[in-house]
């Protein structure tokens, strides 16, 4: 159990159940709050058969949520991942909806194209990964592992999906969170950046399934999204990817510190002055 600085009594309460069960918890307790950096490491020292990731503000709500999902795991030899329905709770408006609704069954990669009917994205809350899907040494960026969308695709390309439509864990949607509380652009970009880097790391072998994915996040034109679609030199489509994001980037996000650093002003006539200025562009939402 990873605490990261919690100052809400989590922390106690990580410990007593560490104490408790030692043979079962192991306590990680961060000093300082990483806002969730710390998970990837966590994730790497996993040495159980099964893991699951439960986010702060979120909750399981069924008792039997992961004995159901363990069973169903232990007879679906073929599925890297088992999850369920959710309630999304949208705190400031008290008022909830599924998640999801799509019926139980058992979902593998796409063959040709994302859709509804092939492909859903339980909510992070509701799964539970087999360990030993995880090949560590492809993954560079362990972040991936992290991130709803990227980690979600990620085991579908190393097993199926088993789905229950049943509601078993809660997603409380405060507006306050790492990714609810940043705006739709933001959002959009580091979907698109990390499912560039998930497609890298593949070696682009689902380019024709991820081209898509990235152009609907990034709302990409039909030609640029055909391009990157059919382009299979791996070369000319990794700098694709990135001048794409790198113009996103630069006309959505790239808002900049301009204090200058050196000022003066020489006078030249009565009442008028010269002003140099020497400035250097720092972005301000990284």
């Amino acid at each position: 159990m990873l605490d990261d600085a919690s100052n809400d009594g989590t922390t106690d309460i990580v410990r007593e159940y560490a104490n408790k069960y030692p043979e079962k918890i192991t306590a990680i307790i961060n000093p300082v709050n990483m806002n969730g950096r710390y998970i990837k490491e966590v994730i790497r020292q996993i040495r159980t058969k099964y893991f699951a990731i439960l986010e702060t503000d979120d909750y399981w709500c069924d008792e039997n949520k992961i004995q159901t999902q363990i069973d169903i795991l232990e007879n679906n030899p073929d599925c890297s991942m088992c999850a369920h329905n959710t309630l999304r709770n949208y705190v400031n408006q008290n008022t909830t909806e599924n998640y999801l609704n799509s019926p139980t069954k058992i979902y593998t990669l796409p063959k040709k194209k994302l859709t509804n009917r092939y492909y859903i994205e339980p909510h992070i809350s509701s799964r539970v990964y087999r360990t030993s899907c995880i090949n560590f040494d492809e993954i560079e960026n362990k972040n991936l592992l992290v991130y709803d969308v990227t980690s979600m695709f990620y085991f579908l390309t190393k097993g199926n999906l088993y789905y229950i439509d049943k509601v078993m864990s809660v997603y409380n949607y405060t507006q306050k969170g790492v990714y609810s509380s940043q705006t739709s652009y933001k959002n959009r970009y580091i979907a698109a950046k990390g499912i560039y880097e998930l497609n890298k790391t593949l070696n682009y072998r689902y380019n024709y399934l991820l081209a898509r994915f990235f152009a609907t996040r990034i709302n990409l034109n039909f030609v640029t999204a055909f391009k990157i679609k059919n382009c299979k030199n791996t070369i000319e489509l990794d700098e694709m990817y990135q001048q794409i994001l790198n113009k996103f980037e630069e006309k959505y996000l790239r808002i900049c510190d301009k204090k200058p650093i050196i000022s003066f002003k020489i006078s030249i006539g009565k009442n008028k002055k010269l002003v140099f200025e020497l400035s250097r562009e720092k972005s301000l939402w990284k």
